[in-house]
């Protein structure tokens, strides 16, 4: 096993990285994905707010916040840290998930709780991750047995983690529907993709939303989006979302989407937003990684057959929307290559300020968390010919 920092990688993870992209570059990536970055962003929702007025109303309240040079509705704000949190005698123990959102500032609820150690309600707790990282100190707001038995509410209110980023999530801002929280390379992929307001797009992979909300948007919620995923509880996540935000144009439909063309038919829609299950390299904060080569390996395969469908069902000239939250080369540029020469989608070039290209020469862009502030995201637009 290698340390990097806090986080535990295997061998054979930084060895299969080393190939591609030389031992060093790829410790300097997976050092960055320990720490969450330094700007926490959100979108905003244009059909009930301009992003201007926002900022300024955020402003006058003392928010320290900021708008991108380049995406006109995203707006961030700092994330600050580290702090130093105390190991307490009374212990909250999170999974993992949970643990890597408790980091930067968020509260725990009850589905995330595993073990409570010597502590009741009213208690002031240390959280801890299941590889022992202290991520926290808050109030315990329920009693164990409460945890356990409802595993919903919230369960510890958080006042220090070791990150904190201000969070807007049980504001009227988010509860309206006037933002959406959303990655900064998440909404440059759907501003690249480019929909118009009539077309008719599938998210093959849609929950919890973003994507499929932010496309809305951009088409002026005219036309229809159809989004898909394998469980009736992830499909109604996006529903719930766009309707929080307004949106009427997007249908949900849960199924298998690697079999989707059974459903909509053959050449049936204008563009395909494709963002498979991945490694999920490049999300930030990671505190511990367990998966191994052959983990990505067979990630990698099954990606491919969400590229295929997405084949089957758009029509000729139609674009791909292909993205991951990875630097994975097997799951980012050799399944661009796979889709080149195995189903004949041509790469189109692609571009944004200050990010990097990726490997051979393949149209598309590739944040890397080390250089670009930002979580580690892989680009690429293909057209069916």
């Amino acid at each position: 096993m290698c340390t990097v920092s806090s986080t535990v990688f295997r061998e054979d993870i930084i060895a299969y990285l080393a190939r591609y992209l030389g031992r060093k570059y790829a410790k300097k990536l997976l050092e960055s994905v320990t720490t969450p970055g330094t700007r926490y962003f959100f979108r905003v929702n244009t059909f009930k707010t301009k992003p201007e007025d926002l900022l300024h109303e955020l402003r006058s309240q003392g928010v320290n916040v900021y708008q991108h040079a380049h995406v006109p509705e995203a707006l961030f704000v700092p994330v600050e840290g580290p702090f130093e949190i105390r190991r307490l005698d009374k212990v909250v123990y999170v999974d993992k998930h949970t643990a890597e959102s408790v980091y930067v500032g968020a509260n725990v609820f009850a589905p995330g709780v595993y073990k409570v150690e010597n502590a009741e309600k009213g208690d002031y707790v240390s959280v801890i991750s299941p590889n022992g990282i202290l991520v926290a100190e808050g109030i315990l707001e329920m009693e164990p047995d409460e945890i356990f038995s409802k595993r919903k509410g919230l369960a510890v209110r958080v006042t220090r983690s070791v990150y904190k980023a201000q969070s807007f999530r049980d504001t009227s801002y988010f509860l309206s529907g006037h933002i959406y929280h959303q990655s900064l390379p998440s909404m440059v992929a759907v501003r690249l993709l480019d929909p118009k307001p009539g077309e008719t797009i599938l998210d093959m992979c849609s929950s919890p939303g973003g994507k499929s909300t932010h496309a809305a948007q951009l088409m002026e919620n005219t036309g229809e989006i159809i989004a898909v995923d394998r469980s009736k509880s992830k499909v109604d996540i996006v529903l719930e979302n766009a309707k929080r935000l307004g949106i009427n144009i997007i249908k949900g439909v849960v199924y298998d989407s690697r079999y989707i063309s059974e459903v909509l038919g053959k050449e049936s829609v204008d563009a395909v937003i494709l963002d498979p299950p991945c490694s999920a390299l490049g999300v930030r904060p990671k505190l511990y990684y367990d998966r191994s080569y052959q983990d990505i390996v067979k990630l990698a395969n099954y990606q491919r057959q969400f590229i295929r469908e997405a084949v089957n069902v758009l029509r000729r000239g139609g674009k791909l929307l292909y993205t991951t939250c990875t630097f994975s080369p097997l799951e980012n540029e050799l399944n661009v290559v796979h889709a080149f020469s195995d189903f004949g989608l041509k790469p189109v070039p692609i571009s944004f300020p200050n990010i990097k290209t990726p490997l051979l020469g393949i149209p598309g862009l590739q944040f890397d968390p080390h250089l670009h502030d930002t979580p580690g995201f892989f680009i690429s637009i293909l057209v069916k010919k």
